[in-house]
């Protein structure tokens, strides 16, 4: 009986602090995608070869080798919480900025608002040649060549209100120009409840 009680004791301790962790905005799952599958929550399970690590990719909506998007489903959040997601967006080939051959990045609520709209990207090369970036973190090879990539941290928040259930499913997705020059891929995905 002592044995139970104090087993209880601890349990009651314990509950706060975990309570405690997710208010403070403490990440409550993370995701590096160190496997060549990726956990249930994501909708599609391949992992690339970036730079020695597995990241969740390679995307492209253009080329039917690659999907298209990738959601998340985030469950088991307290009511009333939003939920903060950061992750390391890798861009891979020339992604082009603004404009009107702009490529585009969103992150959205699936088949509901769009939380994050990009249309400028890191991928700088000189003189409109791929083989000549810069400020690149790296080469990767994808189909025939060595492609320069890109790392950028993101932050998206879902907000209360967008959360049904305490469930959230996010999309991910990219329109690009380029069928065979333009890829994405994500890692390091945290997830905090706010």
């Amino acid at each position: 009986m002592k044995k139970i009680l104090s087993a209880a004791i601890v349990m009651a301790c314990m509950l706060p602090s975990f309570s405690h962790a997710t208010e403070t905005g403490e990440p409550v799952k993370t995701y590096s995608f160190s496997k060549k599958k990726a956990p249930a929550e994501w909708s599609t399970g391949k992992t690339f070869l970036i730079a020695d690590d597995r990241r969740l990719g390679l995307f492209n909506d253009r080329n039917k080798k690659y999907p298209s998007a990738t959601t998340l489903t985030v469950s088991n959040i307290p009511q009333g919480s939003s939920v903060e997601i950061s992750f390391d967006m890798i861009f891979v080939g020339s992604w082009d900025s603004e404009g009107k051959l702009a490529d585009r990045f969103t992150v959205s609520i699936a088949g509901g608002p769009v939380l994050l709209d990009m249309t400028k990207f890191p991928c700088a090369v000189i003189d409109d040649d791929d083989n000549q970036p810069t400020g690149h973190d790296g080469f990767v090879r994808v189909g025939e060549r060595d492609r320069a990539y890109w790392i950028s941290p993101v932050s998206v928040e879902v907000p209360a209100s967008l959360i049904i259930n305490g469930e959230a499913t996010v999309e991910f997705k990219g329109f690009l120009t380029g069928r065979k020059t333009e890829f994405w891929a994500i890692d390091n995905v945290t997830i905090k409840f706010r």
